[in-house]
């Protein structure tokens, strides 16, 4: 038995330290920018932003472009659909 992949990316997302501190400043603040993001984390724009996408990918964030900027925030429902898929999962392999 095999997880789902949405469960696959959403715990391979979250295997790597800076996008486990990028997902707690969203508990901070509900939105952030790439450059937000960069300059919290002290990581380069475009690290901040790969991150970001990988986590997007997996679905813990969505995005909405505003003017100039994306503006990231936690996917909370899609979040929530995935943990109590790992829950299912969960429950018939232990």
């Amino acid at each position: 038995m095999a997880l789902p992949n949405t469960v696959q990316k959403f715990l391979q997302a979250l295997t790597n330290e800076n996008r486990q501190r990028i997902m707690l400043l969203f508990a901070e603040q509900p939105v952030l920018t790439v450059s937000e993001v960069a300059e919290r984390t002290q990581l380069g724009m475009s690290t901040a932003s790969e991150h970001l996408k990988q986590l997007k990918e997996a679905g813990l964030l969505r995005a909405e472009k505003k003017g100039k900027e994306v503006e990231y925030r936690a996917n909370v429902a899609q979040i929530q659909s995935i943990l109590a898929e790992l829950g299912g999962f969960l429950k018939q392999c232990c």
